[in-house]
């Protein structure tokens, strides 16, 4: 355990030197963030926006971004993959926005959020032969909805991180993420009621 974190805090050093060096006019250093974290940054951005020529563009926007920014960086509040993410999950919640205007939401009323049991919610979503019908669920979640269940389900983030790259509290994400599981569980129900 101890040489695992020795080696975590190592590497925040290393990377805490290097942008020090960068925000003190060696520039091109920076290049070497670019080839540790841009593809994790495409990976993210991908998720919500499909086009792969759209992603690329929108992951050059979140890097120069992160150059013009990195002064602000401060390694007490974050690591730099986490602000690094954080400026990632905004730019591409602003381009999808403003680009791709033609989601379908379903609506769902709270009430009926509240009284869907959690055993069945568990079962619908935990079912693989639902996976198709969960990725179709998950298509007409809201922007902000699907970048979480992305960052806390399938990027194994800590509640903490993505707090930091959300810019939300906690406990807001923990009960967002329990409403996010029973309105895709009402909605794959309604799924299968419709004849898929």
């Amino acid at each position: 355990m101890g040489i695992k974190t020795d080696k975590t805090s190592k590497a925040k050093e290393d990377e805490t030197l290097l942008i020090s060096r960068i925000l003190g006019g060696q520039t091109t250093l920076f290049r070497q963030l670019v080839d540790r974290y841009a593809g994790q940054v495409l990976r993210m951005v991908a998720r919500l926006i499909p086009s792969p020529e759209e992603a690329e563009e929108v992951t050059q926007d979140v890097l120069l971004e992160a150059f013009q920014s990195l002064a602000r960086f401060d390694a007490r509040q974050a690591s730099f993959h986490t602000w690094l993410m954080s400026i990632a999950y905004h730019t591409a919640l602003k381009h999808y926005r403003q680009h791709h205007r033609s989601l379908q939401l379903m609506e769902v009323e709270q009430q009926r959020l509240d009284a869907f049991p959690d055993d069945e919610t568990d079962a619908l979503l935990d079912d693989t032969d639902r996976v198709e019908l969960v990725e179709r669920a998950i298509e007409t979640l809201k922007p902000d909805d699907q970048m979480l269940l992305n960052l806390y389900y399938f990027d194994n983030c800590r509640m903490r991180e993505i707090a930091c790259i959300t810019e939300h509290e906690e406990s807001y994400l923990h009960s967002r993420l329990q409403w996010i599981r029973k309105r895709l569980a009402i909605t794959i129900k309604a799924l299968e009621r419709d004849g898929k």
